[in-house]
């Protein structure tokens, strides 16, 4: 795997090394979930000679996995030339989708996109669609043939909540019959809801060996355990992970608990480097809002930062996720 930028800074007598970003390129969207409210939010989408400087620069911070999001992050009109010059760059990229616009643009996205992921909530349409807010099951259908005609991969994300965790050995079924892998991802507290209660997490472990299925252990685990804690922090989000949303702003610590929105202003790095920034690394894992987190998309990341049992349990399911999906017959 290529290394970071040799050039990227150095912080103290460590290494300021970020892994992720995750870019919100839109906040628009044409679903209406109901374990998110990005949809309330005015539409926006970046700016695409903003969206090309970043890239230029997070390259040279060493990022090496930038996820384009939303929002629905298919209605952006510029993704494609996005996708081409984070590749370009050879940074990784990572689109989630909810696939309502994936057969219309699925030949302009093909080969561009190295992680792809559909969402599906429920095994039929009466289920996913009650969650989406709009019928939408069919589309994943039609974009799996799409996808398996353009020989691409997508992978299914399944966002697990209390009220259809019923569905897992059916939504596992359907995954290996398209032999796609299934992304089990707990519902996290945010947005109004409670998050996955204990005994939701127990009974998906039982899946975590499960052909065809990818559950991070790590977070399992973590969130059984009480999830991120301020005295003793487990949260590296600021350290592993830029966030960028569409009005072109650093958010910090992240996306949900941000209480810093710096303007980039073609700037990336020195806004990386300023003060504020340096400052909320400090703090990172130990504000209020952080006291129980545990929002997979930063301690995902944040758990490559320490050789702890989260660390390792966290390399072991991605290591049986590569083998699902490149060398399982």
């Amino acid at each position: 795997m290529e290394g970071p930028d040799t050039n990227r800074p150095v912080i103290g007598m460590s290494l300021f090394y970020p892994l992720l970003c995750n870019y919100y390129v839109t906040t628009r969207c044409n679903a209406k979930c109901t374990f998110c409210s990005i949809h309330k939010k005015t539409g926006i989408d970046a700016q695409a000679e903003d969206v090309i400087i970043n890239l230029q620069q997070l390259k040279k911070l060493g990022i090496r996995f930038v996820d384009f999001t939303g929002g629905e992050p298919l209605l952006h009109p510029d993704l494609p030339d996005f996708l081409d010059k984070a590749r370009s760059l050879k940074i990784k990229t990572t689109v989630t989708t909810n696939t309502l616009r994936y057969p219309d643009c699925a030949e302009a996205l093909k080969g561009r996109i190295d992680l792809l992921h559909f969402s599906l909530d429920g095994p039929d349409a009466e289920t996913h669609d009650a969650i989406r807010g709009v019928p939408a099951f069919d589309k994943v259908m039609e974009s799996l043939e799409v996808a398996r005609q353009l020989g691409e991969k997508p992978d299914l994300l399944f966002t697990v909540t209390e009220e259809n965790s019923h569905h897992l050995p059916a939504m596992v079924d359907l995954a290996q019959r398209h032999k796609r892998i299934l992304i089990v991802n707990p519902v996290f507290s945010y947005f109004g809801n409670q998050g996955a209660s204990d005994p939701l997490l127990e009974g998906l472990l039982q899946w975590a060996g499960a052909p065809y299925v990818y559950l991070n252990r790590a977070m399992v685990r973590f969130m059984k355990n009480g999830g991120n804690q301020r005295q003793h922090p487990r949260c590296r989000a600021v350290t592993t992970t830029l966030v960028i949303d569409a009005d072109n702003h650093l958010l910090l610590p992240c996306y949900h608990h941000a209480v810093e929105r710096l303007p980039i202003g073609g700037d990336l790095m020195g806004v990386w480097l300023s003060d504020a920034a340096r400052s909320q690394q400090r703090l990172e894992g130990r504000l209020e809002a952080c006291q129980h987190c545990a929002i997979s998309c930063y301690f995902d990341p944040s758990f490559t930062h320490t050789l702890d049992r989260y660390f390792w349990l966290s390399q072991a399911s991605k290591l049986k996720y590569a083998f699902d999906k490149y060398l399982r017959p």
